[in-house]
């Protein structure tokens, strides 16, 4: 198993729409959609075991819907969906990033939550990542800038995160711009320990500046 990806409706359509050259795999559309991909030794193995493993998901009602790349072409079609929601968004107008890790029961509650704020305001919100690690890419899309769909995103976006014992950063790192941020994730114990081995390790401060730590 070398990938497990999840993407929403919503960030298909938008891909669909804007992404020139990408093509719906699938015969139908549902809420929720996931590309797995195995990288195994035996082809003919591997293609055998995922048939029967999408086979007993449609029979239980789990799954309405699926296909199986029958050659690179085809997967590279698959990928390129997955691959392009983050071109499509930028050519959909002005969008908000945030780069999340949750517990998997609590993963989409905060797309839900997201679209009953924000949906009002003009915003669109889709939601994909790697739903093996819960790593959530939210992404909140407008057709413009907008400085009050901003305020309704920050910092509530991770104030409901450290309610659910998430992380603020996860596949991304925290970098500058959510340095300031670390609090909402590690307590002050935690930051002034990483604090004082970054002095250890860094004493002079030439290391990755202004990264990661708030100043």
């Amino acid at each position: 198993l070398s990938a497990v990806e999840f993407l929403d409706d919503q960030a298909l359509g938008l891909t669909l729409e804007h992404l020139h050259g990408a093509r719906n795999p699938l015969e139908s559309r549902a809420p929720f959609y996931m590309l797995i991909e195995v990288s195994g030794s035996n082809e003919e193995h591997d293609s055998e075991k995922l048939n029967g493993f999408l086979e007993s998901m449609m029979e239980s009602g789990m799954v309405l819907d699926g296909t199986l790349a029958a050659d690179s072409t085809q997967m590279a079609g698959v990928w390129r969906i997955r691959e392009g929601i983050t071109e499509a968004l930028s050519k959909a107008g002005a969008v908000y990033k945030y780069d999340i890790s949750l517990p998997l029961p609590q993963l989409y509650e905060l797309v839900n939550d997201s679209r009953e704020r924000l949906e009002p305001h003009g915003a669109t919100v889709v939601a994909f990542g790697h739903i093996g690690d819960g790593n959530l890419h939210l992404n909140i899309s407008t057709p413009e800038k907008s400085q009050k769909v901003q305020e309704l995103i920050e910092p509530w976006v991770y104030e409901w995160t450290r309610e659910k014992r998430g992380s603020i950063s996860a596949e991304h790192g925290l970098g500058v711009m959510k340095a300031k941020h670390l609090g909402y994730s590690k307590s002050d114990a935690s930051i002034a320990l990483m604090k004082r081995m970054k002095s250890m390790l860094d004493p002079n401060g030439i290391l990755n500046p202004y990264k990661v730590l708030p100043s």
